[in-house]
């Protein structure tokens, strides 16, 4: 009896991941579903698994059909170099459990459909900085991170920095679909680059100043910190430049661009260790009441990240229908 109810439990699961297979390629079109399904061909059981993830995520959390993009993100080739065997794929379903144990609901499901939120802003001397969250591969960082975080300059809707990154569970065991173990995290970090933009590095010393000597990528570190103590935790990992996911590609295609990640950790206090090769102490976690107008900056990016996600002694108390805050969603 035990086995007939298995049986038909895995061929329903089976089923349903074969109708997402069908769904997507019908959206797709003709080149882009050959380059998805010969993907598949070579890696059927990660996105077997992927897919059957995203289903029961899907049904547990009452949401709609996630955003395509989601479907074709690749676990086995994610976050970090020499992985062993389906880390990739455990390291998305943590930060998905995470995420949405602490996003207020409007938050998870614009998430879950691909769409940007609005997490806050920074008024400067001169110009005001929007950071925004969106899912990782909308920011052209498809492997370094599950979210990333960018931050904007107003007056001309430059980007600045972004960041990608996961919620990384802390504590016994991996996050299981029904359990967020102790409710501790942190963040890791899987890529942090400037805009490609050719006033760019102007726009940048621009920024700085208009931040009283505060860095646009120092200000996106500082959402994270605040992310961080927000979870309870009194460090954060980045990924290390030979473990950098730029190394997924072949030499030719990497002529030209390299990861310079190592330095940035060193310099704020970073040291070798952590799964991903650095971990950073979290140099803010009680910030008294800023006295100069640069500490006032650092102070309003800090909290940004502090009120993003609910903190581990809310995780299972806040219900969806009761979020914690409500930035707004674009």
């Amino acid at each position: 009896m035990s086995f007939e109810t298995s049986e038909r439990a895995w061929l329903r699961e089976t089923t349903g991941v074969l109708s997402q297979i069908l769904g997507l390629c019908w959206r797709l079109g003709l080149r882009q579903s050959r380059i998805f399904l010969t993907r598949f061909a070579c890696k059927p059981v990660s996105f077997f698994k992927w897919f059957h993830f995203l289903a029961g995520f899907r049904r547990r959390h009452g949401l709609g059909c996630p955003h395509d993009d989601l479907l074709r993100k690749k676990p086995y080739k994610f976050f970090a170099l020499d992985l062993p065997g389906h880390r990739g794929l455990d390291l998305l379903v943590g930060h998905f459990n995470l995420a949405a144990a602490g996003l207020p609901r409007d938050l998870l499901e614009a998430a879950w459909r691909g769409r940007t939120m609005a997490i806050g802003q920074v008024t400067g001397r001169r110009d005001a900085y929007a950071l925004t969250m969106r899912l990782s591969v909308h920011s052209g960082a498809s492997h370094e991170g599950a979210f990333s975080i960018g931050l904007t300059r107003q007056s001309d809707r430059l980007d600045l920095v972004r960041l990608s990154f996961i919620l990384y569970p802390q504590g016994a065991g991996p996050l299981g679909a029904g359990a967020l173990g102790n409710g501790r995290y942190t963040v890791a970090i899987g890529g942090l680059q400037g805009s490609r933009e050719p006033a760019a590095k102007r726009a940048v010393i621009a920024a700085t100043r208009d931040l009283c000597g505060l860095r646009p990528k120092d200000a996106a570190l500082l959402v994270v910190e605040g992310i961080a103590i927000s979870g309870g935790a009194d460090h954060f990992l980045g990924v290390c430049d030979a473990r950098h996911t730029i190394n997924f590609r072949t030499l030719d295609k990497r002529a030209g661009k390299r990861a310079d990640m190592d330095q940035y950790w060193i310099d704020r206090g970073g040291r070798q260790g952590g799964e991903f090769g650095f971990a950073m102490p979290v140099r803010n976690p009680d910030m008294a009441a800023p006295l100069s107008r640069r500490e006032v900056y650092k102070f309003e990016f800090l909290n940004i990240g502090k009120s993003l996600f609910a903190s581990p002694s809310r995780l299972n108390e806040v219900p969806h229908d009761q979020p914690v805050r409500r930035p707004s969603v674009r």
